[in-house]
């Protein structure tokens, strides 16, 4: 067994937060199952060899990961440098109705992001292909970019943020041409280069067709409107204000 991702767990007792336990996700080598555990321990004493048997819950395959099928385009092996592979976060999985979701969430972005591919945009992030496992779809194989533009706004260092601006528009524009909301458009979600001068929107797991319902994947707190139920561009306009908003008056500070 070896641990892929763990993390640790806290609850509120007497209006305070204390830590309640430590989820840990497992991955069985010979075979590739996935498991998850919860110990009371914390994360710097769990290790695979104290945790038992029984406290070993199976992650099942379907629930996670869909069947390759041959009409979406699967990634070269091997993987092409400069790239990244977003897989579905398991720790969170047994933790919200989301989770047992898994496998139709990463279906719906591999299906947007195959869209995109037949429509690309240089301010939308590069697909490469779905990359697949034993039959299954696992993950999305995409470009690798330098940093969020959060860090790089954090950075301190000035760029061209007016430029910044206006590709971030010109690539949400063109996803709704393509009659897709993104719904969780946030300075994480934007990637630029060292120099700032070129944004890049990726984070697609929320995304939807106009009109449609948005699920029980949600955008990031403080980000988007409250009690939005359905996929519409208004989302993605208020988005793009709190952003020009965190860039302009960022700029001011610098």
């Amino acid at each position: 067994m070896e641990i892929v991702e763990q993390g640790e767990c806290f609850v509120e007792k007497d209006n305070d937060f204390v830590f309640g336990h430590t989820k840990i996700i497992l991955r069985r080598k010979d075979d590739g199952k996935y498991f998850f555990a919860r110990s009371p321990g914390r994360m710097d004493t769990v290790t695979p060899d104290n945790i038992k048997g029984p406290e070993l819950i199976e992650i099942p395959a379907e629930i996670i990961w869909p069947v390759f099928n041959s009409k979406f385009t699967q990634a070269s092996q091997p993987l092409p440098e400069r790239t990244y592979v977003k897989r579905p976060r398991l720790l969170v999985y047994d933790d919200a109705p989301a989770s047992q979701e898994y496998s139709k969430q990463l279906l719906r972005e591999i299906d947007i992001c195959e869209l995109l591919a037949k429509h690309p945009h240089p301010n939308l992030v590069e697909y490469l292909g779905c990359v697949v496992e034993e039959g299954r779809m696992v993950g999305l194989c995409l470009k690798r970019y330098d940093m969020t533009l959060w860090e790089k706004v954090d950075s301190g260092v000035a760029f061209d943020r007016k430029s910044c601006l206006q590709g971030i528009e010109d690539g949400l524009n063109h996803l709704h041409r393509l009659g897709l909301i993104h719904n969780d458009l946030n300075p994480r979600n934007i990637m630029v280069d060292k120099d700032g001068a070129h944004p890049v929107i990726i984070g697609f797991d929320s995304c939807r067709r106009e009109g449609e319902e948005l699920g029980l994947k949600g955008g990031i707190a403080g980000w988007g409107k409250e009690g939005i139920t359905h996929a519409s561009r208004e989302n993605d306009f208020y988005a793009l204000s709190l952003i020009r908003g965190f860039l302009m008056k960022e700029n001011l500070r610098n």
